[in-house]
């Protein structure tokens, strides 16, 4: 192979992986604003189908392909070029139906039309990747690590762009680099054309780019459910529409009779409220920000509001920590009862400028006050790095539900409700300090916040007897408080007079008589038995098993269908629908995996290799292995780095693009470093041995990069992930270069097993660690690729 055309092979495969992978991050910007959650997962999983559909058409067309390689790799990757532009046509105006049960799967054709035109450019730049991969399988460790250094320039593009040109202008992007991939592939004859081409649509998109998600946006869901009660109707009356790095944040007007207090009492009800704006991110996630700097009715509601309940008995002018501003309200209160400062920390940039670029006369006595400190940053990890003690600390419904994600990456774990996250909140209070924490008020979720709350206190040798309390929004919220120490019986007098001052229900009150499940939960000595007992899971949930909203118990998958279409606010990852994709999606892979060896057990040449079925196997297990395995190691870095990363954009950005990167040096060296067969039992046991290290050891290997800067905790992070980056690039290379070495026409099947086993990994990485925890995920792994590597048939592994 000539130098330049090497070269050429190289910046074509890279530039479409790049593509893809970005196309595959705005793809979950898209279900997330245009579906519900369990549906944006189901088409998200399903259209990376579309790439081991791909490798299986390539076995299947071997004979004919091989005739003419590069022909078809340029048609190919003008067919994803195409596939792009009709996709995302397809995606912004193909009708999705108002609601999606799964009881009766109205609108099901409708949702399976848009998972097809999903599941279009995965189909065609997976043809391509696996063509260039195929055709140059003697190269395959350069032109594999190409593709993974590629992949790992994808994961930035969306990212970087969706704040500055939108979802519409980041597309832009992704299609451009397709389009330049398109000319990187073009035969000889044909690249001066091809460059034209490339060029003249290249200037057209850089041109359109700024403006075309304005004009033509992503649609939204068109409402919003703030509780079962009340709906926020909004369809195209947005005045505000901004693309942050983490969701899209939609603003509307409300009007007087639309107007809503998530945490107003029965008896304030009749009090008008002031002008409101209802913040949108990704079409849900609701929050409301008040007028509350010049209108004094919200104030007069806030302090009788449950967002005041601590305030009310914390320490005369406390320091307060607020986690999750949103639309401002607990700084308000906390303000108004005489906090001395607040610190509020909030997610998303963009709900920040919202008060900051489009409501500041709402939000001027927030914004004005030196005591009160406005911070971007996930409240965990700016909690981790805090070294301050509080008074009071409060977060009020937050909910990562928005945050940037892979493909894989798909069930919206939440690290401020576990035991280890009410750890570190009540490690910051102050003796006689308040944390307060306002849930949604079905029963399950107030057990679960005990159950969790319990554990964390009893690994201090605290308790919660005698130190917790809760108050009843009407069945819409309930606010717990937790004190460091126990609460006097002035302080229970103050509580139960705050709740008749407002029509609140005790749920909690210390020193009463067990009356609510709550206290008597509380009251049980044998608080495992009573979780046993309840007809929900309730367990304790950890950092290492992050799921607080996963309510229904996989003990009993067949009941689970009574739960299946409860609302994503009371419960998520239903085990009938994660079993019921998970079956799915292994059909859908099996089909793509054997279809090609049925259609050509009949084959001619290569009979004696390709005929033999325990070979096949062998093979099979292997690149099925390496799919799973890196999936599932992917998804359970992603998790052991956000607490380090803070934001989950920069964990995906820094451990992502570390792992793609590295894995894609990794790749490149595999040939110097495994030059006998036998070399190559390294890497197994080097990746087993990291991948359980990072298992049993994680929490100690990134603690202590908790308090450093972003570039210091980025650097710690790409070190970590660096020398598994370096071991993961090898094994692809590995099996393929074996492949090719004993039969060469099952190159482009080998493909096909790795990507659709990818997409089933995914799922599958997500029940075992919802059971079991990702610590298990990477054992799990860790154990994937050493059976792997058991199996691979032994063959010659050079060139």
């Amino acid at each position: 192979m000539a130098v330049g055309s090497e070269r050429r092979v190289y910046v074509a495969i890279a530039l479409l992986s790049a593509s893809l992978l970005a196309f595959e991050v705005l793809l979950t910007r898209v279900c997330a604003l245009r579906l519900h959650f369990h549906f944006g997962f189901l088409v998200i999983s399903n259209g990376l189908l579309g790439m081991g559909a791909s490798g299986s058409l390539l076995a299947i067309t071997e004979r004919r392909w091989r005739r003419a390689p590069g022909t078809w790799i340029h048609r190919a990757s003008a067919g994803y070029v195409v596939a792009l532009a009709v996709s995302w046509l397809l995606l912004l105006s193909l009708p999705v139906p108002d609601r999606l049960t799964f009881a009766e799967l109205r609108g099901a054709r409708e949702l399976l039309v848009f998972n097809l035109a999903a599941a279009l450019p995965f189909f065609f730049g997976g043809a391509a990747v696996g063509l260039i991969l195929s055709h140059h399988a003697r190269n395959v460790d350069r032109v594999y690590g190409w593709d993974l250094l590629g992949a790992g320039l994808g994961c930035l593009i969306v990212p970087a762009s969706l704040g500055q040109v939108g979802a519409g202008g980041a597309f832009a992007a992704l299609l451009l680099l397709a389009i330049l991939g398109w000319a990187a592939t073009a035969p000889p004859p044909a690249r001066k054309m091809a460059a034209g081409v490339a060029g003249a649509l290249g200037l057209l998109l850089l041109a359109a780019m700024p403006s075309l998600d304005g004009r033509f946006p992503v649609p939204g869901k068109g409402y919003l459910d703030l509780t079962d009660e009340v709906r926020a109707v909004y369809g195209d009356r947005l005045g505000y529409r901004r693309w942050s790095t983490n969701s899209r944040i939609d603003v509307l007007e409300l009007e007087p009779a639309e107007r809503f207090m998530f945490c107003r009492g029965p008896k304030l009800l009749a009090l008008p409220l002031p002008e409101q704006r209802l913040i949108l991110q990704d079409g849900s996630a609701g929050t409301i920000v008040s007028n509350h700097s010049g209108d004094p009715r919200g104030p007069r509601i806030l302090r009788d509001s449950l967002y005041s309940l601590g305030i009310s008995i914390a320490s005369p002018s406390p320091e307060v920590l607020v986690i999750g501003m949103g639309g401002g309200d607990d700084v308000w209160a906390t303000k108004l009862g005489g906090a001395k400062s607040v610190r509020a920390v909030e997610l998303n940039a963009g709900v920040v400028a919202v008060h900051r670029e489009l409501v500041p006369h709402y939000s001027r006595g927030l914004l004005e006050d030196p005591s009160i400190e406005i911070v971007v940053d996930e409240g965990r990890s700016a909690v981790m790095r805090d070294p301050r003690r509080y008074d009071l600390i409060q977060m009020t419904g937050i909910d990562t539900w928005t945050a940037l994600s892979s493909g894989a990456y798909v069930l919206a774990e939440n690290y401020l409700y576990t035991v280890e996250a009410f750890g570190d909140l009540y490690d910051h209070l102050r003796p006689g300090g308040i944390l307060q924490i306002t849930r949604m008020a079905a029963t399950m979720e107030t057990l679960r916040l005990i159950s969790n709350l319990d554990a964390a206190l009893s690994a201090r040798g605290a308790t919660l007897t005698g130190s917790m309390a809760a108050l009843g929004n009407r069945r819409i919220l309930t606010t717990a408080l937790v004190k460091k120490g126990a609460f006097t019986e002035a302080e229970v007098t103050a509580l139960l007079g705050f709740a008749e001052r407002g029509g609140y229900e005790p749920i909690i009150v210390p020193g009463r008589e067990p009356v609510t499940l709550p206290e008597k939960y509380l009251a049980r000595a044998d608080k495992a038995a009573f979780v046993a007992e309840f007809p929900r899971d309730i367990s304790a949930t950890t950092d290492d098993r992050p799921y607080f909203f996963s309510f229904t118990r996989w003990s009993a998958p067949a009941a689970s269908t009574l739960y299946i279409d409860e609302a994503m606010s009371v419960s998520q990852g239903n085990p009938a629908f994660l079993l019921g994709q998970l079956g799915l999606s292994t059909v859908l892979a099996a089909c793509f995996i054997l279809a090609p060896l049925a259609l050509r057990r009949r084959a001619d040449e290569d009979a004696v290799d390709e005929g033999n079925a325990a070979h096949r196997v062998r093979l099979l297990v292997y690149f099925a292995c390496l799919g799973m395995g890196f999936i599932a190691i992917e998804v359970a870095l992603l998790q052991k780095l956000t607490l380090v990363l803070g934001q989950p954009l920069h964990s995906l950005v820094v451990t992502l693009l570390s792992l793609l990167i590295f894995s894609g040096l990794g790749s490149m060296a595999s040939k110097r470093w495994l030059r006998r067969p036998r070399d190559r039992w390294w890497l197994p046991v080097g990746i087993a041995f990291y991948a359980i290290a990072l298992a049993t050891m994680g929490r100690r290997l990134v603690e202590p990069l908790v308090g450093f800067g972003f570039a210091m905790r980025a650097a710690g992070a790409v070190a970590l992930v660096a020398p598994l980056g370096l071991l993961l690039g090898a094994p692809f290379a590995v099996g393929i270069r074996s492949v090719e070495a004993a039969a060469p026409r099952l190159v482009p099947w080998a493909w096909a097993v790795n990507a659709s086993t990818t997409v089933v990994g995914s799922i599958l990485t997500v029940v075992v660690s919802m059971n079991f925890g990702f610590s298990v995920v990477m054992v799990g792994a860790a154990g994937l690729y050493l059976l792997g590597f058991a199996l691979l048939p032994t063959a010659r592994l050079t060139g």
